[in-house]
Order: structure tokens, then C-alpha cells, then sequence
């Protein structure tokens, strides 16, 4: 048992005195490291500026600061709208079939709005919970919400229709088919 003691105790002053040596190593590593760095440095990075850009320009091309310099005054700029040609039958056509969409998407948003309002009132988790701290406790008004609950239901299957069927007016109209037919009614 004594030798497997000395064997112990020689193991230990080994990795003891062996700790010193490895952290003064790594000290000196790390100094030669700092010392190799700060010796080579690396060149500054170039900054561009327009004139740089301006100079692989084409030639006749014009600056940005000649484009700047040559920019039409304010005044004139408000002129210019007036001088747009005017939007063609056809962007006009498309633009009433985009505000069609648009009514259908806020008629849909305001049907699922109402059924997540209605769904709520009867949620045990919801803070508009009919019978919880902030609400009615009523029976009634539970029969009532069902009820409303149960009549926006078809309202939110028919504004889905509705989006549906004027995003496929839509579609008929930019393929140039007669708006209002589609694939599933041929």
C-alpha cells in the first residue's frame, strides 16, 4: 500500500510542477502572437468616392454631380405630373377588378374579425370570456353570441366566395377570356 502512496505522491508533484511550465508557455505563445501582429500590419482600406465611380463611367455619360447641377428647379417638377399621358381603358378595367378584390379581402377580414370576437366571448382562455372576471355572466348572452356565431359563419364563406371569384375575374381578365368563365366550368 506504501508504493502505491509514493506512486501517488511522484504523479502528483509531476503534474504539479509540469502546470508552472505549460502556463508560462502559453504566456509566451501568446506574447510572440501579439508582437507578430502588431509587426505586420495590413494596409488601410481604400475609400471610394464619386469621382472614383465617375472615372470608369463611360465617356459622354454625366456625373452624378453634373446630373445634380443639371436637375430642373423645383417649379418645374411639379409641372411634370400634368404631363403624363393619360391611364389606358384597359389599366383602367384592371383597376376596378384590383378594388373589386380589395372589397372582397376587407369584407373577409371583417367576417373572420367578428367570428375571432364572437369565438372569444366563449373561450375559457380569453380574457372577453363571458363568464369570466371581465364578463357578463349571463346565460343569455352566451345563447345570444352562439347564435351570432352561428349566423357569420355562411357571411364568412361568402366573402371567401366572393375574394375567389374576383381574384378569377381578375384572372379571366389579364388571359383576355371572357370574364367570369373559368377552368372548372368548361
Amino acid at each position: 500500500m506504501s508504493a502505491w502512496r509514493i506512486a501517488a505522491a511522484l504523479g502528483l508533484l509531476g503534474f504539479v510542477g509540469v502546470a508552472p511550465l505549460a502556463a508560462q508557455g502559453l504566456g509566451d505563445l501568446a506574447a510572440r502572437e501579439r508582437a507578430k501582429r502588431t509587426q505586420t500590419k495590413k494596409p488601410e482600406a481604400k475609400v471610394f468616392t464619386n469621382d472614383d465611380l465617375d472615372a470608369g463611367k463611360p465617356p459622354g455619360a454625366k456625373s452624378e454631380t453634373d446630373a445634380a447641377s443639371a436637375a430642373p428647379p423645383p417649379e418645374s417638377q411639379a409641372a411634370a405630373p400634368a404631363e403624363l399621358p393619360p391611364v389606358d381603358e384597359r389599366q383602367q378595367q384592371e383597376r376596378a377588378y384590383l378594388d373589386a378584390i380589395r372589397a372582397a379581402q376587407a369584407e373577409l377580414r371583417g367576417a373572420e374579425n367578428r367570428i375571432r370576437e364572437l369565438s372569444a366571448k366563449l373561450n375559457p382562455m380569453s380574457t372577453t370570456y363571458i363568464y369570466g372576471s371581465g364578463g357578463s355572466n349571463d346565460a343569455n348572452e352566451e345563447l345570444r353570441v352562439r347564435e351570432e356565431l352561428r349566423q357569420a359563419e355562411p357571411q364568412l364563406l361568402a366573402a371567401r366566395q366572393a375574394v375567389a371569384t374576383a381574384n378569377q375575374n381578375l384572372q379571366d381578365f389579364r388571359q383576355g377570356r371572357p370574364v367570369g368563365s373559368s377552368d372548372s366550368d368548361r
